[in-house]
């Protein structure tokens, strides 16, 4: 399995990019930081799905820029982990767990 970490500074004009670089680079778990996404239902997000990954995401309401994502292959089951965002910064908290029930780390 195989996982990446990127600043993008916007999702919103490099979906492609990204998920040709992931697929190219058979990618499982991908942390993302800058994601610049403002909601949970978008064109990013579609095009996200459309490549057969889920999203995890916790985006910025009130201000533009910001946001962090956990692009992540069908075959991995995330379990969500509550995080408490004090407006400062965003963080994501998540268990990762392969369908077949063994434990990622």
């Amino acid at each position: 399995m195989k996982c990446a970490s990127w600043n993008v500074r916007s999702l919103n004009n490099k979906v492609e990019h990204v998920m040709n670089f992931l697929e190219d680079n058979n990618i499982s778990i991908f942390f993302v930081t800058e994601t610049w996404l403002t909601d949970e239902n978008n064109n990013t997000t579609a095009q996200i799905k459309n490549h057969g990954y889920k999203l995890y995401q916790m985006y910025r309401k009130d201000k533009s820029g910001g946001g962090v994502a956990i692009i992540y292959k069908a075959c991995v089951r995330l379990i969500k982990v509550f995080a408490n965002n004090d407006g400062s910064f965003e963080a994501i908290n998540a268990k990762l767990k392969l369908v077949d029930g063994s434990v990622v780390f």
